[in-house]
């Protein structure tokens, strides 16, 4: 098992775009080189302070923002701390933040998904009215798989096909299969449920901030058209910022979808009370995981006063994607260990964050009301290691 130190080497190796900034590494804030956001309306102003060091700029008109492209040897951080962050204030331009998929970087288990010889069983039948809609952002979905039938979900982006070796290794890449697995748990637990797919993290489970801005504003259009307003959504990715301060235009994106749409995020895998974004917002659900027992937090989950909620994240079962990779079946053993038929076993913040989502959308749904009106409900029975899951009765 390689260190969390060896996983990040190996993942800025293969995005020299992006470096770690801070000292508390591997499990700090890693930036896009020489970028940064701006506020539209600020960003004359910034263009402005900013011009001896501003190689160009780039309007995001649909963002409301603007991309700054430094020199290269521009320091970011110490820019926007010197020249841009007002005491007391949201600072007037902001790195470029990598999110990523969790478990995989930076900490945690270091958990890779397991094939299983007994697939959990296929999910109920759900009740077909009053419908709910759970958007999950993440690297998509094997639209092939048995248990997302057409008409059970659809797709935000033309392309949504989770993606499995884009590296021609033959190996399965580091998180293909994340945003299948993590529907599966929803359709377990909230099997009349609907789905929106959106693929904004790539197989090694990475974007950076500007692509999930994208995504979340294609979302508030979508629900302001009419179409699948989105009554969960489900965000299994975070990151740590350069400052720990709260990424001020992620926060904006996500309070544009509006109070009827609960926000739910991982906490992360880092074994740490550090805030980590955007699940530490006080609008965001905060779920950590919980260990088989039922009655501990497992060894890799974030932790403190901004966990909201609690649910299994050891040795989850769901749907995966089908591959088999160059291994040989185990001696003595009835599996083979890179030969997967659709279905997995998998740890992680990850994938405790959609049995909150799924049981916001169960309950709203029985209940013929909205997800944000059996909110207190849901913490009241996973707002604690002990009780999390415990009382659910969605799935199995």
């Amino acid at each position: 098992m390689k260190s969390p130190e060896e996983r990040l080497t190996r993942l800025l190796d293969r995005h020299p775009e992006f470096y770690p900034v801070g000292s508390d590494l591997p499990s700090g804030a890693i930036i896009r080189r020489s970028e940064m956001l701006v506020a539209a309306n600020n960003a004359g102003a910034v263009e402005e302070a900013a011009r001896r060091w501003t190689h160009r700029r780039e309007n995001l008109g649909a963002l409301g923002l603007a991309r700054f492209t430094m020199h290269p040897d521009t320091d970011v951080p110490d820019l926007i701390a010197t020249r841009f962050s007002p005491e007391g204030q949201d600072a007037l331009a902001a790195p470029v933040h990598m999110f990523r998929g969790e478990p995989n970087y930076q900490g945690g288990p270091g958990d890779t998904p397991s094939p299983v010889a007994d697939p959990p069983p296929a999910p109920a039948k759900g009740p077909s009215s009053h419908v709910v809609t759970i958007a999950i952002l993440d690297t998509g979905i094997n639209a092939a798989h048995p248990w997302f039938p057409k008409g059970g979900w659809d797709a935000v982006d033309r392309d949504v096909a989770d993606r499995l070796d884009t590296d021609n290794d033959y190996q399965l890449d580091a998180q293909a299969g994340h945003g299948t697995f993590i529907a599966g748990v929803v359709r377990q637990h909230a099997p009349g449920a609907h789905l929106s797919i959106s693929r904004v993290l790539g197989s090694d489970g990475v974007c950076d901030e500007v692509d999930l801005l994208q995504a979340i504003n294609a979302l508030h259009h979508r629900g302001s058209a009419g179409k699948n307003r989105i009554g969960v959504l489900n965000l299994s990715l975070g990151a740590y910022t350069w400052n720990d301060r709260p990424p001020a235009l992620l926060g904006g994106a996500i309070e544009q979808l509006g109070p009827d749409t609960v926000v739910v995020a991982a906490a992360g895998n880092n074994a740490s009370d550090r805030v980590f974004w955007p699940a530490a917002f006080d609008s965001v659900v905060a779920v950590g995981a919980q260990a088989a027992d039922g009655q501990r937090r497992t060894h890799f989950s974030n932790h403190g006063p901004w966990v909201d909620a609690w649910a299994p994240g050891d040795r989850v079962a769901s749907s995966f994607v089908s591959f088999d990779g160059p291994a040989d079946e185990t001696p003595n053993a009835d599996i083979d260990s890179d030969c997967f038929t659709g279905f997995a076993t998998w740890s992680g913040t990850s994938f405790a964050a959609p049995r909150i989502s799924a049981e916001l959308a169960r309950r709203a749904q029985e209940q013929r009301t909205s997800p944000r009106t059996v909110l207190g409900s849901v913490l009241a029975d996973f707002g604690s290691v002990g009780n999390g899951g415990s009382t659910g009765s969605g799935g199995p």
